[in-house]
């Protein structure tokens, strides 16, 4: 309980670290409870929506009208766009768990929709793979955006409605802030497309807790026993293979750490590394694989890994360096990847004839992957070389409309690129 409390504190602070700290020792429970205190909270706490109910005008010393035979007055009326209430119920405005409802119905499975649809991979996969490690991290993000705003609420209950609505917008926004970082810890991904992702599974969110409004009676229909036993035999086996993703990433990574201890595992160090690279945490990455390094200096994968997240931040030197230490210990390391790389920090150094030289020798090889033929078609228009380039640039554009359906979303962007440096060759 102490380390998810930690984790939840830690993502006002640091919060690419909290959620890799999630993922890794999260608890899921720990999360509803979270979520649920936070949601029951900004209901007791007066945050519901009440519109204005016209009265009757009463002259003064007179006694109002009672309505309706009662002497309490009138409920207040509910807001009459129904989007604007479903946006609302989302913060926990009208219904304590219909926000949570929301993320693990409609957030999470209309994300992961959209990653299947793009071409990352079947839409059963990727949710035994990736739905229970997002429901964990969207619930803890969830309860860490929304807390702020009930404590403001119960601090300060006169609040103007302006500010208000301003403190409502803070907290959606860091919510889809907070989401798009966890997608793009747990996928890899760019914060641009992870941010897009997390507006998406919001605007669905919303847009499901406005169509629970019109099913009426039927939600109660819905969580009858009887039904509810019928579909947990019917479907308890596919849902519980939704936790084998987690599951199986935290025992992996206790495994890891578990073998760091041992001073001469130089691999436990790096496969670390590799968990921090693919999650964008470069700073620990680059720590494990210098590690390795140390404990075995013949370790090509590590140079390697060192050389490539060098050339991301733009250390073209000591890229380069890497990245040479790296091919000089394995030739064909990545299947001669670690060509393709150095010849990417040769162009990014402006050394072009070292660039083009690399990778030839790489697209000699692997004459079918677009990224290396999009990086050699650059260093040959940086050499003047433009038919040669031209040449390059169309391979690659060929080889992205001939790759497997399955393979084609993660190389796309490099037809993308090698038709824009077509556009930039002369005729």
């Amino acid at each position: 309980m102490r380390e998810n409390a930690i984790a939840l504190l830690l993502l006002y602070i640091r919060p690419v670290a909290a959620i890799s700290r999630i993922l890794d020792h999260g608890r899921l429970w720990f999360a509803i409870v979270a979520a649920a205190l936070v949601a029951v909270g900004l209901q007791l706490s007066g945050t519901g929506y009440t519109a204005p109910v016209e009265r009757p005008h009463v002259e003064a010393g007179r006694t109002p009208p009672v309505v309706d035979g009662e002497d309490e007055p009138a409920p207040a009326a509910r807001p009459a766009n129904v989007f604007v209430l479903g946006a609302m119920r989302w913060v926990g405005f009208a219904s304590s768990f219909a926000p949570l409802a929301a993320v693990a119905a409609a957030f999470i499975p209309v994300i992961i929709f959209v990653r299947a649809v793009s071409g990352f991979g079947s839409f059963p996969v990727l949710m035994r793979r990736d739905y229970l490690s997002l429901l964990l991290c969207g619930f803890m993000v969830w309860a860490a955006a929304y807390l702020p705003l009930t404590a403001i609420v119960v601090l300060g209950p006169h609040i103007p409605g302006l500010y208000m609505l301003g403190i409502f917008v803070a907290a959606n926004l860091y919510f889809v802030v907070l989401a798009a970082l966890s997608i793009r810890t747990l996928i890899g991904t760019g914060f641009g497309q992870a941010f897009g992702l997390a507006v998406i599974g919001a605007a669905a969110a919303v847009a499901g807790i406005v169509l629970s409004d019109f099913t009426g009676g039927l939600r109660y229909y819905m969580m009858s026993p009887f039904l509810l036993y019928y579909a947990y035999s019917m479907f308890g086996s596919d849902v519980r293979s939704l936790g084998d993703g987690l599951r199986t990433r935290q025992r992996l990574r206790q495994q890891m750490e578990i073998a760091t201890t041992n001073p001469r595992d130089a691999d436990a160090h790096y496969q670390l590394g590799l968990i921090y690279q693919q999650r964008r945490q470069y700073t620990e990455a680059i720590v494990r694989f210098q590690r390795a390094i140390e404990i075995d200096p013949s370790e090509s994968e590590a140079q390697f890994q060192l050389g490539r997240i060098a050339r991301e931040q733009g250390r073209f030197d000591d890229a380069i360096r890497y990245l040479t230490r790296a091919a000089g210990l394995n030739d064909k390391l990545a299947s001669s990847e670690v060509w393709r790389e150095l010849g990417a920090a040769y162009f990014g150094a402006s050394r072009f004839e070292e660039a083009a030289a690399a990778l030839a020798k790489y697209t000699e090889r692997r004459s079918y992957d677009p990224e290396g033929l999009y990086w050699y078609g650059k260093a040959l228009a940086g050499l003047g070389r433009d038919a040669e380039a031209r040449e390059a640039f169309g391979q690659c554009v060929e080889a992205v409309d001939t790759m497997p359906k399955h393979r084609r979303a993660e190389v796309r962007k490099w037809k993308g690129l090698a038709k824009t440096g077509l556009s930039g060759l002369k005729a």
